[in-house]
């Protein structure tokens, strides 16, 4: 280097030093994976499943060939050996490149786990020329060393993983392709040589690839081995790797698809990382502890190695456990044929699902030439450009584990077709609102489809493909609940009337919506017309919707269910100034305030004086307390009321004034006696019955009509792990039995009881199980075990944990005798409503003290008073110092005897 410039040596030293801080060998530091510089590194990976290893369910064989090799005889027999080896090339050429990691480092992954077949680095046993040696095969170790490639350009580790060993190492054909006429990895010693020798080649080659990020040993064993066989083997890996590598970590997977780590511990090395994988159960902490403690007992770090094949809430859920956790992870997998829960999409051609079907269904045998056409197609379909990108699994996995935050799915314009299917990315409750949202059968023992119809998107709004022939994007929602909505981005041109055209269809009857701008009802209550079918579509039209450039989220809210929806048409009509302001609709937002909606923006200023409005509540005029416009969106008046709403309340308003504008000059004309929508939940009084129809919140849940004795409403299509929250008042504190109205055609169902707290913990206070009762609608009724309840207002569950019952009711009956229990004779509480002044007055069997509280709708103790040693009950009560509205008045005897009743509380 004597003769090189000093300046050019300096450049070559600066340049190496940036390669050394550039990357990096990853290892391990107690419970951590962490980099050269000792920083904790969480691996975001992508799983290239389906591209070394085929299976069945990703491309739609798995009912006729589920592993690889059957998938390959089924190719042969079609089209022929050559050409089925021309179908593999292409199929191993284009199914990944450097485009497609280039996208994933976009996407925001920092690894990629490369599930291997090790036929493609090694021959099979049964056709080594000498047994007992091994030829090596140069397209594994060219396509790995391609990928190691792209990914070093990127920045990005790889994990090797041995998907597919010699012989095989699960009776799960699919994920190893094992072939059960051939002896597998664990009844062939000539396999296992086999598979540590591969081992010791790929460690030689890689020995000092810093991009490397490890070797993944064995994926998924699932077979019953005998003690110490599986850490036997992977100790003869792991020395055959450290004879050439003592660089990178060695994940390890347990038995039974990796998560039986039995005998696998203490680590025999020190840079063992152990993978356990995690499908389908709830993502709670729970869910991961037991290999939280093998962590912690062992001081090893962790590393999910598979996950995936579910909703983007179970993704976004999922990351943020592990997250949390310090627990790096890989999803699975990239790519799949017409699939939603991955990023990318592979089309099914016309002539591969003509395969399919012959395939599935046998008929005329496709010539060998629209065979081969056909799966050269679908070969070339797997090249990223021909794949279709799914944004919104990408936006779950990354941004919303730590963003609450909407982001445009598909900013459209208005005016202009809007398409129902494209409502914006973000978590549930933000972006949409759905109840089926995941599933957890693992858990729960039921399978949950998230996407009923299993297309465009994986979130819990149910897409299915649309057959509708105007202003149609290919796709539509169904399946639609009541409570169900979605939300839009839109960019409006211009402030102006519009029509809104909406594309219905139904073969039902109980289709209704409402539709909302930046918060504000801006249609009302609006009905959809049985079209004869879900795929015969007509439309609904909505008139005189007032939009402006400041209205940018849009919400379609489905108030009824049983309809699909296709599009929205905005159709520009007027100027706003064609028809007056006035008012659209109203609802009370809590238990003090009332939302005013006006048809149009008014001027940023309205009067401070609230005597030109009045509301009212079962006819008799409450006080308003204050009126605030809402500075962003001058649609919306909420009101304050001295008054406390309960859910049964008749609500309704009038405006008498003059001085109120819009921002287009027109005045707000007076209205009178508009109803409010009560939209408050119900509180059940305990002691008392509570229907089951009665919850505010429920996930999975259905109500239909029942012909149990007082008809009404029951809950229905009870799965394991649906619930139903309700809010209770306990009126006496105590013990009380409850029982339970059920009826099921021949299973067993079963529920806990439990209460919620406000951090969202739950507390069970019975399990209780409902014998089959023959019939969907023949009712009986089960006795619970006896729980204990304080006063107050409490959140109640019913968790299902057994399922296929309907329930109607259950009943809470506080424990007391009766028969042994002086009542109160005659009791009064009067006049009621009144303005806070009431007599209460009744006979007492027998001398006792009595107590008397009063509770607000919350279940708070806003009154008490104890009168002692009474035989006769006579008292007037002062309530005047409470705000108006409703209230609980209890009166308990000291031998157990209570009564509530309800007051109304008036000016």
């Amino acid at each position: 280097m004597k003769n090189i410039h000093p300046i050019i040596v300096a450049i070559l030293v600066a340049f190496c030093a940036f390669q050394t801080n550039a990357q990096s060998f990853l290892t391990t530091d107690g419970h951590n994976i962490v980099n050269e510089e000792g920083e904790t590194f969480i691996l975001r990976g992508m799983g290239l499943g389906g591209w070394m290893v085929q299976e069945g369910y990703m491309l739609q064989t798995a009912s006729f060939a589920n592993p690889q090799h059957k998938i390959r005889e089924k190719i042969t027999e079609l089209i022929g050996e050559a050409n089925t080896e021309e179908f593999y090339e292409a199929w191993l050429e284009n199914n990944v490149q450097k485009v497609d990691v280039d996208s994933l480092k976009s996407w925001g992954f920092n690894s990629i786990r490369l599930p291997m077949h090790y036929n493609l680095f090694t021959l099979p046993i049964e056709d080594e020329p000498v047994a007992g040696e091994n030829t090596w095969l140069d397209k594994g170790f060219e396509l790995t060393d391609s990928l190691i490639s792209w990914c070093a350009q990127n920045e990005m580790y790889v994990v090797l993983d041995l998907h597919a060993a010699p012989g095989g190492q699960g009776g799960d054909a699919a994920i190893s392709d094992y072939d059960d006429t051939k002896p597998s990895l664990w009844e062939s010693n000539e396999n296992k040589a086999k598979m540590v020798a591969l081992w010791g080649m790929l460690a030689e080659r890689y020995a000092d690839e810093k991009w490397v990020g490890g070797y993944d040993l064995l994926n998924e064993t699932n077979w019953p081995l005998a003690s110490g066989v599986l850490r036997d083997l992977y100790i003869q890996c792991t020395n055959a790797i450290r004879e050439h590598d003592d660089n990178h970590i060695i994940f390890i997977e347990g038995n039974w698809w990796a998560n039986d780590f039995t005998g696998l511990t203490p680590p025999w090395d020190d840079k063992l990382v152990y993978s356990p994988h995690k499908y389908w159960s709830i993502n709670d902490q729970a869910s991961i502890q037991w290999v939280l403690d093998l962590q912690q007992q062992h001081n090893v770090p962790l590393y999910l190695g598979e996950s995936g094949e579910n909703s983007n809430v179970w993704f976004r859920d999922a990351i943020r456990l592990l997250e949390d956790n310090g627990i790096g992870w890989a999803w699975w997998p990239m790519k799949k044929v017409e699939a939603i829960a991955g990023p990318l999409s592979v089309t099914k051609s016309p002539g591969y699902a003509q395969l399919l079907n012959y395939w599935s269904n046998g008929g005329t045998q496709p010539s060998v030439t629209f065979a081969k056409d056909a799966l050269m197609e679908l070969a070339e379909n797997y090249r990223m450009e021909n794949c279709r990108f799914q944004p919104d699994v990408i936006d779950a996995m990354f941004r919303q584990v730590y963003s609450d935050d909407t982001k445009p799915y598909n900013t459209q314009s208005v005016p202009g077709v809007v398409y129902a299917t494209d409502y914006d990315m973000g978590r549930n409750g933000e972006a949409y609102f759905d109840t089926d949202l995941a599933t957890y059968h693992v858990t729960t023992g039921s399978y949950t489809a998230w996407n009923k119809g299993w297309a465009y998107r994986n979130d819990g709004v149910d897409i299915e493909v649309c057959q509708d022939n105007m202003n149609s994007n290919g796709f539509n929602v169904g399946f639609i609940d009541e409570g169900e909505w979605m939300q839009y981005d839109i960019d409006v041109e211009e402030s102006a009337i519009y029509d809104i055209e909406i594309r219905f269809a139904t073969a039902g009857f109980d289709g209704s919506f409402r539709l909302n701008a930046d918060g504000s009802d801006i249609t009302g209550t609006r009905y959809v017309a049985n079209t004869g079918g879900y795929q015969n579509w007509g439309t609904v039209t909505v008139p005189d919707v007032i939009l402006t450039p400041s209205d940018q989220k849009f919400r379609f809210y489905s108030e009824g269910s049983d309809y699909n929806l296709s599009s929205f048409n905005f159709i520009q009509k007027a100027a706003t100034t064609s028809i007056p302001a006035e008012f659209l609709s109203a609802h009370t937002l809590d238990e003090n305030t009332v939302q005013l909606n006006i048809n149009k923006p008014l001027t940023a200023t309205i009067p401070s004086s609230t005597d030109d409005f009045q509301l009212f509540v079962g006819g008799l005029e409450i006080p308003i307390t204050g009126m605030t416009l809402d500075a962003n969106n001058t649609r919306i008046i909420t009101f304050e009321v001295d008054y406390t709403f309960v859910f049964g309340d008749i609500i309704n308003m009038t405006y008498t004034g003059n001085d109120i504008d819009a921002e287009d000059g027109t005045n707000l004309e007076t209205y009178d006696y508009e109803q409010v929508e009560n939209r408050l939940a119900i509180v059940s009084q305990v002691p008392g019955r509570v229907e089951a129809e009665d919850f505010y919140f429920q996930s999975g849940i259905a109500l239909e009509n029942t012909f149990d004795d007082g008809g009404g409403k029951n809950i229905g299509f009870i799965d394991n792990g649906d619930y139903a929250d309700y809010y209770i008042n306990v009126t006496q504190q105590g013990t009380y039995a409850v029982n339970f109205r059920t009826a099921s055609l021949d299973q067993t169902g079963e529920l806990q009881l439990q209460l919620v707290d406000e951090s969202g913990g739950t507390t069970v206070l019975q399990t209780v199980s409902f014998a089959p009762t023959g019939g969907w609608q023949t009712w009986t009724t089960t006795e619970g075990a006896n729980v204990y309840l304080t006063e107050g207002r409490q959140n109640m569950r019913l968790f299902f944990t057994g399922s296929s019952f309907n329930m109607n009711y259950l009943e809470f009956d506080f424990l007391q005798d009766v028969e042994e229990v002086p009542a109160i004779t005659n009791l009064s509480v009067f006049p009621n409503p009144n303005n806070g002044y009431f007599a209460v007055s009744g006979g007492l069997l027998e001398t006792q003290d009595v107590m008397i509280n009063v509770f607000d709708v919350l279940g708070r103790k806003v009154y008490t008073e104890e009168i002692e040693k009474v035989d006769n009950l006579n008292r007037t009560l002062n309530l005047q110092d409470l705000a108006k509205g409703s209230y609980y008045l209890t009166i308990q005897t000291e031998n157990g005897f209570s009564r509530t009743e309800k007051i109304l509380i008036f000016e």
